[in-house]
């Protein structure tokens, strides 16, 4: 009897020694991940004043404190005595002394001879040895960061210049030709009234539906004469067709020269400015020149100087544009036109302009969406009919346009970069659609870039 007490004493013993040893290895495995954690953090936990980071940092070390660590030479000798007396007092609580152990030996972190003192110093000395992981924290991050911000912004601005040229300057000596093609469609309903002279009764009242296209084909070129003064000059090639007067024509349009400069330099916090002035000519055919019921026109017929400003602003990732512009168009006399049963002796083009603004934003380094508004009005023009010496002035309204254009550019190479744009009228007056595309002619050898 005395030796299978003994028998299930040892038994009971070796089974208890052998869980703390179990337990002991993964409490040391646990503290080697825990003082891994810690060595990993960043230095700047240390001295943090944040209570989140302070509380993380106190739950990793708090099971390697003397005080929060139940693992000592006393409460491992006391846990083996309390259970010998366990088993000496009744032989079938073996498996009760054995269920203790556990319960009893789970939160031990070490083994008995384990010292926690030099853990915690060691785990603090390689934290504030191990370089800090706090993203930008570092001069290389911040350097990298600001770099990429800049190649960000620079692309952006590229992109935006390419498709917007009059928010943008040539440096000194370089030039450039670009090339556009611009598709508009127009379509309208007209009332087609005839009266009796004699009795003014309404002999004819008929609906028309009238449709035109318009193809538009321009070769723009560009000269930086100084850093903040570029030349500009516009080649309009013109295709027409009218539906109503079953017309085409094709021919020159109005041959134009401009000139953008910027008058300040370029500061920190001072949005850029950028004036533009231009001269429209009348080269191409005039509609106060031709047949009025079936010619077609390819310019205004008349000469014309405007001028405006315009001005941009980064904010990542967009860039935002305004601009504004007024022109005068020049008398026209001596027509000579018959309209009807009256004769257009003379034409008062009078003062039209408009306004733009919308954003510009990149998608990444190749594509980009350009999106605007533009609306435009035209005022004070006259007609001045002159029937057998009988002077008559016919003043039209006023006229306002608006439309909606969004513009994409892609980058095809490192220096090239297509345009493609979609227009819808938002008025009358304005083109139902309106479709675009542009590229530069540098691989014609039509640029060269300074630097």
């Amino acid at each position: 009897m005395q030796k299978q007490w003994m028998n299930r004493s040892i038994l009971s013993l070796s089974i208890g020694l052998a869980m703390i040893g179990i337990n002991a290895y993964a409490a040391e495995d646990n503290a080697t991940d825990a003082n891994s954690q810690v060595t990993a953090a960043p230095s700047a936990v240390e001295g943090t004043t944040d209570p989140v980071a302070a509380e993380s940092r106190a739950q990793v070390e708090a099971p390697l404190t003397n005080d929060n660590n139940p693992n000592t030479d006393s409460a491992v000798v006391t846990t083996i005595a309390e259970r010998a007396d366990s088993a000496a007092d009744d032989t079938a609580g073996a498996d009760n002394v054995v269920g203790t152990d556990n319960a009893a030996t789970v939160p031990a972190a070490s083994t008995p001879a384990a010292d926690t003192a030099p853990v915690t110093d060691t785990t603090t000395n390689t934290a504030s040895e191990t370089p800090s992981m706090v993203p930008g924290s570092s001069a290389a991050d911040v350097l990298q960061q600001t770099a990429e911000d800049v190649s960000a912004r620079s692309n952006l601005e590229e992109v935006f210049t390419r498709a917007e040229q009059q928010y943008s300057l040539s440096k000194r000596g370089s030039y450039s030709a670009t090339y556009d093609i611009n598709y508009t469609y127009y379509r309208d309903s007209r009332l087609d009234l005839a009266l009796s002279d004699s009795s003014s009764t309404l002999t004819r009242l008929r609906v028309e539906e009238d449709a035109q296209h318009t193809l538009i084909n321009t070769f723009t070129f560009q000269y930086g004469l100084r850093d903040n003064l570029t030349l500009t000059a516009s080649l309009p090639l013109v295709a027409k067709s009218d539906n109503l007067k079953d017309e085409t024509t094709t021919g020159l349009g109005d041959i134009s020269l401009g000139a953008r400069w910027e008058p300040f330099p370029l500061q920190t916090g001072r949005l850029p400015l950028i004036l533009f002035g231009s001269l429209s000519t009348k080269t191409g055919d005039s509609p106060y020149e031709i047949d009025a019921t079936r010619g077609l026109s390819t310019g205004k017929g008349y000469y014309s100087i405007g001028g405006g400003a315009s001005t941009r602003k980064f904010i990542d990732p967009v860039v935002l544009f305004a601009s504004g512009s007024v022109s005068y168009g020049f008398k026209e006399s001596g027509l000579n036109q018959a309209r009807g049963t009256r004769i257009l002796d003379e034409f008062e083009p009078g003062i039209s302009g408009g306004v733009a603004f919308g954003f510009a934003y990149s998608f990444n380094y190749d594509v980009s969406l350009t999106m605007s508004y533009q609306q435009s009005f035209s005022t004070n023009s006259e007609f001045i009919f002159n029937t057998n010496g009988v002077r008559e002035t016919s003043t039209p309204a006023d006229q306002t346009s608006a439309s909606m254009s969004f513009s994409l550019g892609v980058r095809v190479s490192p220096k090239t970069i297509v345009n493609g744009s979609v227009g819808f009228g938002l008025t009358e007056d304005a083109p139902d659609v309106s479709l675009g595309l542009s590229f530069p002619l540098d691989f014609l050898g039509f640029g060269r870039e300074t630097r």
